[in-house]
């Protein structure tokens, strides 16, 4: 149908994240720093292929697709990019979600919008990643000792993932100063002292949970304890009016107002505010448009003010909104404001 009401006699499917989600969680990839795979998947109105060079053929085949009935092509190293026999086999009008010549447009947006609702298998997914990587979050945190490095941290946390088969998009850990000087404190040898911030954009069968956490050691500043409140409050707030139906441009404006409302005005301003997340990291521009929440959708809020960050995994489900990254021990707070009683996780104090 998509490609009926694009006129289109074929698409071309070559991104990870768009692969993973045609082939229920699969991945084309080889190289770690490349958004295109070596697997490239071409959509027809009555066939459908897998073409890659014969080095990756195989093993994309029978290992990334089992079961799936691509009609596999495999091609030499020396015979070119796979994606112009692609667009050789279809003929006729054709879009792609890489840059190819001759392509009637960049599908990469319009494919993104059919990922929801979905489906109770992915949902499932979801939540068994939120929940471990929010498990995998207490157990470094607890580790954590004042003096260690961040990237000794890092380490920690990453090896902790990939024991479940979970990879990582992004991997933040900032300390102390760095956290209020920089919004992406990526690890560093720098020396922890009291403050450490936790974020892991975690990846597993194409899907995201894209989780931050902060701890401290002692008892806050006052300055940090007002900004982690304030975000909090926010994060919870939101979460509270989250429903299906809702424009993500009015979730937008209502953040900006929230900012106002808890003394940050100009925060929204220094990061993205966040969006729907599944097999793209997060959707962070969609708040520019009216596209509608929808049930079995998952989000990635990335509330932050200079010094604090809080975001978890979120899924509006049936049963209303799910959180399913925080779980006891992690310390959980309540805003005074009226949010309907819902909890985010806290800075937790050591």
């Amino acid at each position: 149908m998509w490609l009926e009401e694009h006129g289109l006699d074929g698409v071309i499917i070559s991104r990870r994240d768009q692969f993973a989600w045609i082939t229920s969680g699969g991945d084309n990839r080889v190289l770690n720093i490349s958004e295109m795979g070596v697997g490239h998947v071409v959509i027809t109105p009555t066939r459908h292929y897998l073409l890659a060079h014969s080095m990756d053929a195989l093993r994309l085949f029978e290992e990334q697709v089992p079961g799936q009935e691509y009609e596999l092509v495999s091609l030499y190293w020396f015979q070119g990019d796979p994606r112009v026999a692609a667009r050789d086999l279809i003929g006729g009008r054709w879009a792609s979600d890489t840059p190819l010549d001759g392509a009637a447009f960049d599908a990469h947006q319009s494919l993104s919008l059919l990922h929801y609702p979905l489906t109770d298998l992915e949902m499932a997914r979801c939540r068994w990643l939120g929940e471990q990587v929010g498990k995998i979050l207490i157990h470094v945190a607890q580790s954590i000792r004042p003096g260690e490095s961040e990237e000794e941290v890092a380490y920690r946390l990453q090896v902790e993932c990939l024991k479940l088969g979970i990879e990582l998009d992004v991997l933040i850990v900032g300390s102390d100063e760095r956290v209020f000087r920089y919004r992406h404190p990526l690890p560093t040898t720098k020396r922890i002292d009291r403050y450490v911030l936790l974020h892991p954009a975690a990846r597993r069968w194409g899907l995201h949970a894209n989780i931050s956490r902060s701890l401290y050691f002692g008892t806050p500043s006052e300055d940090i304890r007002r900004a982690y409140e304030a975000v909090a409050t926010l994060e919870a707030c939101l979460l509270s009016q989250l429903k299906p139906g809702l424009s993500f441009g009015e979730i937008f404006e209502w953040q900006k107002q929230k900012y106002a409302e808890l003394g940050f005005p100009e925060e929204w301003k220094n990061h993205f505010q966040g969006g729907p997340t599944g097999y793209l990291v997060v959707d962070a521009l969609r708040c520019m448009t009216s596209t509608q929440t929808q049930i079995n959708q998952a989000y990635d809020w990335f509330i932050t003010v200079t010094g604090a960050k809080v975001e978890e995994l979120v899924l509006l489900s049936e049963n209303g909104v799910e959180i399913p990254s925080f779980q006891s021990p992690w310390p959980s707070f309540r805003p005074k404001a009226s949010c309907d009683g819902v909890s985010v996780p806290d800075l937790w104090q050591f």
